[in-house]
């Protein structure tokens, strides 16, 4: 094993760079007729948020997504009342081959072709440093947390557009940061950019840039976050706060990968990995006409669901020491375990939160050990919920001892469940004339309810 003598090293020639694969749908009585795509997914079917729409009574709104992925392209037929049909036979799911070329079936008369092929070798890119599978910072052992690591490391590998969703403090600006540092694109920058932080007159100078002299104030030119963030990551923290009549011009960036700035004619590239989340239910939002939907298929190519803390309570402890060993200290097992037991609506920065107040209360002359300093930086009043559900007003804590996000959050939530609470009870009880008098569709009302913990049926028997 020793014997250097039989060692021998040999030249290697660089592999070739495999072509840019891509694919291809062509329909007759599509809009449009032919449509091409390198990644994603491809929907076909009556809605008009589909890459190819046609109109055709006897297929679905959204009937067929024809997913494309670095490991292979497959066609899946959304259980269809109609069916998605091939060589005579209804389909569920058909992997393709490299180069294959089908005749598809959609519903009793429609037929479309679905083609694969390459653009020939692909271009050299700029290197990019390899990526790292490193998903240390995402803390917990349970196994909601061992899945979310597995995923995370899958689609970091992809460059693969991805929708986070999670509740507010559950960490998913921590989820995408992994995504960025487990990539290629590891050594480019990360470019974080809030949706609900930036005023609305603004948002397009800040995303896409301005030219010098686009609008008053403008003494220079500026670059946006995509062209800020080229050849790195662009993450959108709250993507649904971007107001409707944006979100056509994302859409388009994220189709074409350019940039148009404001008060300039010509577009520029931006060769931008996006990553978006959301503590919204965007399906809920795209129902109530307050987001698009073919902007959401665009986001949610690939998507990651963040668990809330109550679902890994096992993590508690560890993310408690965790925080603590952040500033120095240390928790003892009797308080990790008092500390599990409580809800954590604000999920891991509530913890987060409590835990760092505490540490620098235990600092002060009047309290006297770190187990009481926890006691009084979140007393359990706060975070325990033991009145009936849907019937207890919101608890919050003190938005002066927020961030400017969590306390807008705070606000806001407290004011939909005031509403709810309210709402319900001048409809008398009734969940579709209170989505009548409210404007809002039944089905993202009720998604409002649950969101809030609000029991319908408690409140129901508790009216007389």
């Amino acid at each position: 094993m020793g014997d250097d003598s039989r060692t021998m090293t040999a030249a290697l020639e660089a592999p070739k760079p495999p072509p840019t694969r891509y694919v291809e749908v062509r329909a007759a009585q599509g809009r449009p007729a032919v449509y091409r795509a390198h990644e994603g997914v491809v929907r076909v079917g009556r809605d008009a948020g589909n890459e190819v729409v046609i109109d055709d009574p006897f297929i679905s709104r959204v009937h067929l997504e024809v997913r494309v992925f670095p490991h292979g392209v497959e066609l899946v037929d959304l259980e269809t009342k109609n069916g998605t049909h091939f060589q005579g036979a209804r389909i569920r799911e058909l992997p393709l081959k490299p180069d294959a070329e089908v005749e598809l079936l959609l519903g009793k008369q429609c037929r479309i072709h679905v083609r694969l092929g390459d653009d020939g070798p692909r271009a050299e890119r700029p290197a990019m440093a390899r990526p790292s599978r490193d998903t240390s910072a995402l803390v917990g052992d349970s196994q909601a947390m061992q899945r979310l690591r597995t995923l995370v490391g899958r689609v970091a590998s992809s460059e693969l557009t991805v929708l986070i969703e999670g509740e507010t403090g559950t960490g998913k600006e921590v989820v995408a940061r992994a995504i960025h540092a487990a990539s290629r694109r590891a050594a480019q920058p990360l470019v974080v950019f809030d949706c609900a932080a930036v005023s609305p007159a603004l948002l397009a100078s800040e995303l896409f840039g301005h030219v010098k002299g686009a609008f008053t104030g403008a003494v220079g030119s500026k670059e946006g976050a995509f062209r800020t963030a080229d050849k790195g990551t662009l993450f959108f923290d709250e993507i649904g706060e971007l107001p409707l009549e944006l979100q056509p011009a994302l859409l388009r960036v994220l189709e074409a990968r350019q940039v148009r700035p404001v008060g300039a004619t010509e577009y520029r590239s931006a060769d931008v990995r996006v990553i978006a989340a959301t503590n919204r239910d965007l399906e809920a939002e795209v129902a109530a006409g307050r987001f698009r939907q073919d902007l959401l298929f665009r986001l949610a190519v690939g998507r990651v669901k963040v668990p809330p803390l109550r679902a890994r309570a096992d993590d508690v402890a560890g993310l408690a020491r965790y925080f603590a060993s952040l500033l120095n200290a240390t928790l003892s097992d009797a308080v990790c375990d008092a500390l599990a037991l409580r809800p954590w609506p604000g999920n891991v920065r509530e913890l987060r939160n409590v835990v760092e107040r505490a540490v620098m209360l235990a600092d002060s002359a009047h309290v006297a050990t770190l187990e009481d300093a926890l006691d009084e930086a979140a007393p359990r009043g706060t975070l325990t919920y033991e009145a009936p559900a849907g019937l207890a007003p919101a608890v919050g804590a003190d938005p002066l001892k927020l961030p400017f996000q969590d306390a807008k959050q705070q606000a806001v939530d407290a004011f939909e469940r005031d509403y709810l609470l309210k709402l319900f009870e001048a409809a008398e009880y009734n969940l579709s004339e209170a989505a009548r008098r409210s404007g809002v569709d039944r089905r993202y009302l009720r998604d409002l309810f649950k969101k809030h913990n609000i029991d319908l049926d408690a409140m129901r028997a508790r009216r007389g």
